[in-house]
């Protein structure tokens, strides 16, 4: 028996959660694990819509590990598919259904998502556009006329909305915990790939997202921004199992630091030695983290939401 849940992971989402959920309607179960959100995001859904099973979390553990309960509480639940959905996101009619359907046809496929547009409908989501035109596999099948006119192959999706088998789950597990906020949906995909599970967009299917008028923060050196910034970089780089990990290369982030530490001593800022060292520490730990995310990753298994 075919059972999905629709998992949320909420923080501050007043803005956006009544819609959100309204839109999702009967077409699923929700599960929502709130990142200790300071709004009346908890009161108000448990008092508006009281067949949500809600998580609340005393401190923000971040999109991945956030996700990770969700779907394990999910799977506890017997979920077939989970589909992971961001709280300002609104689904349309029959999406889920419609992607259930075409992956119970075509299972190769592991992670599923609709097109996505801009909170108004009106044209495609800037970053998603991006993502598809950007991609391979969507451009040799675009001009390939034997293609599947229902599906687009791409590499990368964002999670902003996926439907996720537990085939897939069985396999990739969750999220890696390595990234907090952001990087974490293309480590995935890249693991996905890894294991020969195939990334499509439903081009009959179609969600809004409503983020573009939210202005993108500025990453300012040596904050808080910066240095997750820097970790997710070399976390996708590095941590990517379809290719070798070059310990040569990796050392290079070392000699990079060391070299701005010493050109800072030189000026003596202090604040920048400071600052270039804390890098140069953030190396050191991740380079442990990645060689241990690519030593469990490469096995097959419910890693992270077990």
């Amino acid at each position: 028996m075919i059972k999905v849940f629709c998992i949320i992971v909420s923080y501050n989402a007043m803005p956006w959660i009544e819609r959100c959920l309204l839109a999702i309607g009967n077409q699923a179960e929700v599960i929502m694990v709130d990142n200790n959100s300071k709004d009346e995001t908890i009161a108000f859904v448990n008092s508006n819509f009281p067949n949500v099973l809600i998580f609340p979390q005393s401190t923000n553990l971040g999109f991945g590990k956030a996700n990770n309960l969700g779907v394990s509480e999910g799977l506890k639940r017997g979920a077939t598919h989970v589909f992971l959905i961001n709280q300002d996101v609104y689904i349309q009619p029959n999406t889920v259904s419609e992607l259930v359907a075409f992956n119970l046809d075509n299972p190769t496929y592991g992670l599923l998502s609709p097109i996505h547009y801009n909170g108004k409908s009106t044209e495609l989501d800037f970053q998603f556009s991006k993502y598809i035109t950007n991609s391979p596999l969507f451009t040799n099948q675009f001009f390939n006329k034997e293609a599947n006119p229902k599906v687009l192959d791409v590499f990368f999706i964002n999670a902003a909305a996926w439907l996720v088998s537990k085939a897939c789950l069985s396999k990739v597990g969750g999220f890696d915990p390595m990234f907090f906020h952001y990087g974490e949906d293309e480590n995935y995909c890249q693991r996905a790939r890894f294991h020969n599970i195939k990334i499509g967009v439903i081009n009959s299917t179609f969600i809004s997202h409503d983020r573009e008028e939210r202005e993108s923060k500025p990453k300012i050196k040596f904050t808080d921004r910066y240095y997750t910034a820097y970790k997710k970089f070399i976390g996708l780089k590095y941590a990517n199992i379809n290719m070798p990990f070059k310990q040569k290369e990796y050392r290079t982030e070392f000699f990079k630091a060391l070299k701005n530490i010493v050109k800072s001593l030189v000026k003596l800022n202090f604040k920048e030695v400071k600052g270039y060292y804390k890098k140069l520490s953030l190396a050191k730990q991740t380079k442990k983290e990645i060689l241990n995310s690519r030593f469990i990753n490469k096995s097959k298994g419910f890693h992270y939401i077990s």
